[in-house]
């Protein structure tokens, strides 16, 4: 059986250039994609949202499959998942895995990293505090 991958920022991101092919997907609710920033060059397809603010699987599924394609070429394409601090994109991995996703990873340490001793995030880790390219629109 595959397992999920787990990369640190710089890694994911020397994965997305060594393969052109692979597609970065952020699985972060509208709000946070909108106001904290994103990835450049990365797909948006939230885990969970406004206004249920739970994970639709079957919805999530058919939304990756629209930018790999349904063939089964398109469930080897490598596809690596990022969240806020590395727990929605593991559960997000998790599930393409089971529902037949072969090359899938996650970046453990998300787009703003994990808390700080002060309760923050962004200043320990994370794809934003590693200087990996991200916008804010």
């Amino acid at each position: 059986m595959n397992q999920l991958i787990e990369y640190l920022p710089k890694k994911a991101f020397e994965r997305l250039q060594v393969n052109q092919n692979a597609i970065l997907i952020d699985v972060r609710c509208e709000a946070e994609n909108k106001f904290v920033g994103r990835p450049i060059e990365c797909i948006f397809i939230p885990w969970l949202d406004d206004p249920d603010w739970k994970p639709n699987e079957g919805k999530f599924i058919a939304a990756i499959k629209r930018f790999v394609g349904n063939k089964n070429n398109g469930l080897e394409r490598e596809i690596i998942l990022i969240c806020r601090s590395g727990y929605r994109s593991n559960d997000a991995g998790k599930c393409l895995i089971e529902n037949g996703f072969t090359n899938v990873a996650h970046v453990v340490s998300g787009f703003e990293g994990g808390l700080d001793e002060n309760d923050q995030r962004g200043n320990l880790n994370g794809w934003r505090h590693n200087g990996m390219p991200w916008l804010q629109c």
